[in-house]
């Protein structure tokens, strides 16, 4: 358990560069989803599956998020 508290911590602490590397793989997922929703030959069909896509990967991160915190977010008193 203080292992995984540890490894959060640096994944999201400002002066650690695993925070970088965490920042990093959310912007290259963006991309790579922006990058197969716009890859098609109707230009609103291709508007539409990308607010789609990334209205889904959005949800995805906020309530992956809000699970985490609630399951490792408090502490014993």
């Amino acid at each position: 358990m203080e292992l995984l508290q540890e490894l959060l911590h640096q994944a999201f602490a400002i002066d650690s560069i695993w925070s970088v590397v965490t920042r990093g793989l959310i912007w290259l997922a963006i991309a790579l989803i922006i990058i197969v929703s716009m890859d098609k030959p109707d230009p609103n069909e291709s508007i539409k599956d990308l607010k789609s896509n990334l209205g889904f990967f959005f949800m995805f991160i906020m309530l992956t998020g809000g699970l985490i915190y609630l399951l490792f977010g408090f502490t014993a008193v």
